[in-house]
């Protein structure tokens, strides 16, 4: 059986919501499935650069990288190729941009409480990765500017319920 292999990024991105922190999803098909943006790594690119151009791409959002949070691998089979996926993943931090302008790959990015969107998560390794992610915010609690820094929440941002196109 033929084996096609292939490596992704993506990220899963937060930011301050007043007390509480805000993650941000993609959506695709009907009912709803729940992700976080990640797509393949093009020819010249890091895992770093693509995980930040994926999360552009699918959320219409900027961020930055603060810690690379794990790698998830994975088997599937597609048209009778058995493929093998390698998926790096990153926490990052939400700097600008309007899930509005989302791209077409995705039907839908929004931003979700941050237990909310563990819930809403269809993966059970990427809902491991919110868990991951409040444990690297947890080792900041020692330098509160730090941790501002990381999840600051922008002037004039507002949480969407939903965002689509």
């Amino acid at each position: 059986m033929r084996i096609k292999y292939e490596v992704s990024a993506g990220g899963l991105v937060l930011r301050r919501n007043g007390a509480s922190l805000d993650a941000l999803l993609i959506g695709r098909g009907m009912p709803r499935v729940w992700s976080l943006p990640k797509g393949h790594v093009e020819a010249r690119e890091t895992h770093e650069m693509a995980a930040l151009r994926e999360v552009r791409e699918e959320t219409g959002c900027w961020a930055e990288i603060y810690v690379k949070l794990s790698e998830i691998s994975y088997w599937f089979y597609l048209n009778g190729t058995k493929h093998k996926k390698a998926v790096h993943f990153y926490l990052m931090n939400y700097l600008s941009g309007d899930t509005a302008n989302h791209d077409h790959e995705v039907d839908e990015a929004a931003w979700f409480e941050i237990s909310a969107a563990k819930k809403a998560l269809k993966y059970v390794n990427e809902k491991r990765l919110i868990d991951l992610g409040l444990e690297e915010l947890a080792k900041l609690e020692g330098d509160p500017m730090e941790l501002e820094t990381l999840v600051a929440r922008r002037p004039g941002d507002t949480v969407r319920e939903s965002a689509t196109r």
